[in-house]
């Protein structure tokens, strides 16, 4: 790292704390959701980092107790376990197979990892020869280069060699003077990638872009994925209110992989926002394509579609959306408007009704309701759900605009007076919105 960058860490380290900031967030997301075996899991790597290899394997051991098929922390707590008590059992590592359970790269350098542990160098230089994709060749070199645990200026250049190719790489390393120069190489943990990606959302969460960006290059030298660096640069760009330099690197990110979803997303979110709505909706339905169980893709597309008028479209996202989540609020509330204003009156009102046994209580959700009472009739309905709407928000201005359509439907025109009166009232636009009487009978 440049001397500059060391100097911009420093200045960032007295204003935010990331490694304090991630503790604190996840021990008490911990203590509030005991059950969650990710938030253990990623809380006991952040110890392991630490060195507080006690209470890491706590967190693991505890996240296999609520997920015996978790692989992650069955890994983590091998390397725990060997940073503990300074070897590894090689029947722990046969025991758990973790070479069958995980995808590329990961499979690899979990190997590779437990030969290097083991002493076998030329077992680990032959594991690392089988990850060919292409993708992934920086980060073999770059991993062969840590574990011969070779670290004088010879060494460098020799990676800096080996990296030709991969300009990534290259630029990490060369904004870091190619000092990568680990204690232990032995202790260097191919699983910890997820650690600094916290480390960097919380920087960029609380304000510290210039603290954020070497932790998330801290986690691209350990994971590889490139693709997955430039997404997470593209929210940099976005906080800073780039957005150019944002829809670059998404670009980029899909451009190295085709197939990510998170990439495909923020991407479309960003056309969106610029006003390109049909450039948004190509990126959602490649995500959806790639991932159609995915409610929120399936949500946000049926958002665009119902801004572009293709509703049939956008309620077929909506039902897909409920579908693979019946309890998503936002998808059910979505398909009743569609359906209200398609004159389903009555299929909307199937579709609202489960949302009270959700325990959700909305104004809105019972305006909706009673619209479609109204709409079947059924007037005196619709006034129960208007007067719950007002007792649960009194300045909701519009219960009392569609409560005085029900009681003008009811014949009790004195009522709707009034209620139209208290519309314009709580709407604060009386010149611009008070109902005009013609004859007997107001007209809104």
């Amino acid at each position: 790292m440049s001397s500059s960058r060391e100097a911009r860490a420093a200045r960032m380290e007295l204003v935010v704390d990331a490694w304090a900031a991630a503790r604190a967030e996840l021990e008490s997301e911990r203590d509030h959701h005991p059950g969650f075996a990710d938030v253990r899991t990623l809380l006991g790597a952040l110890y392991l980092e630490h060195g507080e290899l006690e209470d890491a394997l706590t967190e693991f051991e505890a996240a296999i107790a609520i997920n015996s098929q978790y692989a992650l922390p069955r890994f983590l707590r091998l390397v725990s376990l060997r940073q503990r008590d300074g070897a590894l059992d090689p029947g722990l590592w046969q025991q758990e197979k973790l070479a069958e359970r995980v995808e590329e790269p990961h499979r690899t350098l979990w190997t590779a990892w437990f030969l290097a542990q083991s002493g076998d160098a030329a077992g680990m230089e032959k594991a690392l020869d089988h990850l060919e994709d292409e993708r992934w060749s920086g980060l073999v070199r770059f991993y062969r280069w840590i574990w011969r645990g070779a670290r004088d200026a010879k060494a460098r250049r020799a990676l800096q060699d080996a990296l030709s190719g991969d300009s990534l790489y290259r630029n990490v390393l060369a904004s870091r003077d190619w000092t990568i120069t680990p204690d232990d190489p032995q202790h260097w943990n191919p699983a910890s990638a997820a650690v600094y990606e916290k480390l960097g959302d919380v920087s960029a969460r609380l304000g510290a872009p210039e603290g954020a960006e070497p932790h998330y290059e801290d986690a691209f030298l350990r994971h590889g994925d490139a693709s997955r660096y430039e997404l997470h640069r593209a929210r940099l760009a976005l906080g800073a209110g780039d957005e150019d330099r944002a829809v670059s690197c998404l670009r980029r990110a899909i451009e190295l992989d085709p197939t990510s979803v998170d990439a495909r997303i923020a991407l479309g979110f960003e056309f969106q926002s610029q006003g390109y709505p049909q450039e948004a909706i190509v990126q959602f339905e490649v995500a959806a394509r790639l991932r159609p169980r995915y409610a929120d893709v399936q949500y946000n597309l049926g958002l665009l579609y119902e801004a572009q008028g293709r509703a049939e479209d956008a309620q077929r996202c909506f039902r897909l959306a409920l579908e693979i989540n019946p309890r998503y609020f936002q998808a059910r509330t979505s398909l009743a408007h569609l359906l209200l204003h398609a004159g389903s009156h009555r299929e909307a009102l199937d579709v609202l009704r489960p949302l009270e046994r959700q325990g959700i209580r909305s104004a809105d959700l019972y305006v909706q309701q009673a619209e479609a009472h109204m709409a079947l009739g059924q007037c005196e309905a619709a006034v129960k759900e208007l007067q719950r709407a007002i007792e649960l928000n009194p300045g909701y201005p519009r219960s009392y605009y569609v409560l005085g359509q029900a009681y003008r439907d009811l014949g009790l025109k004195r009522k709707a007076q009034e209620a139209w009166k208290q519309h314009l009232e709580k709407s604060r636009r009386w010149k611009e919105e008070q109902p005009v009487l013609e004859g007997e009978e107001w007209k809104p």
